[in-house]
């Protein structure tokens, strides 16, 4: 039960103090694609730390069932308490089994939420992607580029839907207002979101939002995530072409309307060129950090992940040598 009770303080640890202490160091976007992973592995161990306390409970509860409640309650914090009632009864047992079953009820039905709505939102792209396809023209493109389409709208904006296969749509005022290079950009940098599935990683960040909204970690993730994931396709399409084409498009397409217009026409699955984060992207383009720069702002963001991954393994190897009696049902 201990290690239970650990799992889930480690859990709010990370809850409370993650996001403050990320957003800070991704705030710079100098290491988008390592800021994302960051982000993503203090997510993942809040999860596992969820998981792994719900089972370690119910293997609690499982083996110590027909045992006496002192074996039960034989850790570091209750014993003392133990010891000093003499015996805990039937009722403390019966709390104990519901105690685990609502854990376990927990984890299982918020997992089945969130993988539900990652799948709807896998349809509901798909489906985009084929009216796009249908009510649009293909456009004519050498840059090698995923396929795109052309749908006539009075706002300037591209943004690519995932399917099978992924579609990037342009509008027609942005086919208009962006030169060649400043076109060849764009479909770049919605190629690279297509690329790299960054459609995926919105959907489940944009999922754990939904499913638990007060959970002070997955609401930053979402937000600060998509920044990032729009940063990491800006030096993907920079890489491809130029920092000036890519900026100089970001430049057209956000200043055509207001972020409010531009939104209301992509649909929620979709990964728009301009509708995230452009002063600080624009900031970033403009700025071009040095390679000791980036190095140094990301030695930071490394050795938090990395934290974050090792505290869970590091206390199971704290317990396997030397601390064991702490938590009994590791025997």
């Amino acid at each position: 039960m201990t290690l239970a009770l650990c799992l889930l303080g480690y859990s709010a640890l990370v809850c409370v103090l993650g996001p403050p202490i990320l957003t800070r160091l991704t705030a710079h976007g100098s290491v988008p694609a390592l800021g994302v992973l960051a982000w993503l592995t203090a997510i993942a161990a809040v999860l596992g730390a969820w998981a792994a306390a719900a089972v370690a409970l119910a293997v609690q509860v499982a083996h110590t069932w027909d045992l006496p409640m002192a074996h039960l309650f034989d850790d570091c914090v209750v014993a003392v308490h133990a010891t000093a009632d003499g015996s805990h009864g039937p009722v403390a047992q019966f709390a104990a089994l519901i105690s685990a079953l609502a854990l376990i009820g927990f984890v299982a039905v918020r997992g089945v939420r969130v993988i539900g709505a990652v799948v709807r939102a896998g349809r509901s792209s798909a489906r985009h992607a084929r009216s796009a396809s249908l009510v649009g023209r293909r456009l004519d493109d050498d840059t090698g580029a995923a396929a795109a389409v052309v749908i006539d709208a009075p706002q300037r904006a591209a943004y690519c839907v995932a399917g099978r296969p992924g579609t990037v749509v342009v509008t027609s005022a942005a086919v208009a207002a962006l030169d060649r290079p400043q076109l060849a950009a764009v479909l770049a940098h919605e190629d690279a979101h297509l690329a790299g599935r960054h459609h995926l990683i919105r959907a489940s960040t944009r999922a754990l939002t939904t499913t638990l909204p007060r959970i002070p970690l997955f609401a930053a993730a979402d937000d600060r995530i998509a920044q990032l994931l729009e940063m990491c396709a800006d030096d993907r399409a920079a890489g491809r072409h130029s920092r000036t084409a890519v900026l100089t498009a970001l430049l057209t397409l956000s200043g055509a309307t207001g972020d409010a217009e531009i939104r209301s026409l992509l649909p929620d699955t979709a990964l728009g060129t301009s509708t995230l984060a452009v002063a600080d992207r624009v900031h970033r383009l403009v700025r071009a950090d040095s390679r000791t720069r980036r190095a140094g702002r990301g030695i930071p963001l490394a050795l938090f992940a990395a934290l974050v991954a090792a505290v869970p393994a590091s206390g199971y190897l704290l317990v396997h040598f030397g601390m064991a009696s702490c938590l009994p049902f590791i025997h």
